[in-house]
């Protein structure tokens, strides 16, 4: 995680090690790398101190790299999570942010026992997420999927403490029973909306927040009107097989006025519109994945 480690023999009292400086190679997938030199050392600890006691502000790009525990603010916690990463304790969380290029789109799901689920993207940090996303980098063709294997794994927050296992008598083991039914299927595509715009494109109060990053964070503003963006769905397949869709009852765009994501919306128990979902929500049942491929055309 935090790649090879590289002992001088400089003072490093702030580590608790004395006569070393402990430095670990920044990791790609992780922040810490405060001052941008490509590693992780005192010197990255020495910045954020200094940004606390109000000596010397970090720039954007440092203070987001000094966030490491991403709860939105540059703390002594922060210090602490650093430095045990550096000391080689604990590996700094990783960023799956950082891999994102353009919108994360991922699969919004629960099956009908909500067991099976999905709630957020891979590129929200410290959130829990079990999808397999796209990274929407422009018009085109996407595919998102939540499958057996990434609800079962583990994230950046851990295992997935939610799953309810069944014992199977053949296998001698507890197993995750098939996905059966449907509470909600939706795709959600962060970055998109400028917040200033409900669906039928009346002014609305803004709800977004100016920042960095609007294609994985939802909280901020995106750049486009709603009527700039159209998203089509291509196909739904449970296990590789075709699942009838109903095109006209999909809903779609900005269906949550107080984020910045389209939402391609087949079914939603929970809201208004489950009486006329745009699939057999019932019916639908699959063994090992879901997916949706859509299209997104921008003007």
């Amino acid at each position: 995680m935090f790649g090879k480690m590289l002992i001088s023999a400089a003072a490093c009292t702030v580590l608790g090690i004395a006569g070393f400086a402990v430095t670990a190679s920044a990791d790609a997938a992780a922040r810490g790398d405060v001052n941008g030199d490509k590693k992780i050392n005192v010197s990255d600890i020495a910045g954020v101190a200094a940004h606390i006691k109000g000596l010397k502000a970090l720039d954007a790009d440092g203070a987001v790299q000094a966030d490491v525990n991403f709860d939105g603010s540059v703390d002594v916690a922060d210090i602490a999570m650093i430095a045990s990463h550096i000391k080689g304790i604990k590996a700094l969380p990783v960023d799956y942010s950082l891999d994102f290029k353009g919108h994360d789109a991922f699969l919004m799901f629960a099956d009908g026992n909500m067991n099976w689920g999905n709630w957020n993207g891979t590129g929200y940090p410290n959130k829990p997420s079990f999808g397999i996303d796209a990274d929407v980098t422009g018009s085109g063709t996407y595919i998102v999927k939540i499958t057996k294997e990434s609800l079962t794994g583990r994230d950046d927050t851990g295992t997935n403490p939610s799953l309810v296992y069944e014992y199977d008598e053949w296998a001698d083991k507890n197993v995750l029973p098939d996905a059966h039914g449907c509470s909600i299927l939706a795709v959600d595509i962060t970055g998109i909306f400028d917040g200033t715009q409900d669906n039928s494109s009346n002014p609305i109060e803004g709800f977004l927040e100016d920042g960095s990053n609007p294609g994985i964070n939802k909280r901020v503003k995106g750049k486009y009107k709603v009527g700039k963006v159209n998203v089509e769905l291509v196909s739904l397949k449970a296990d590789g097989r075709e699942v009838a869709v109903d095109k006209s009852k999909i809903r779609k765009g900005n269906l949550e006025e107080d984020n910045n994501c389209y939402r391609l919306e087949l079914v939603n128990s929970m809201n208004d519109h489950a009486a006329s979902p745009a699939i057999d929500a019932d019916e639908l049942r699959f063994y090992d994945e879901l997916e949706v491929t859509f299209s997104i055309k921008f003007s």
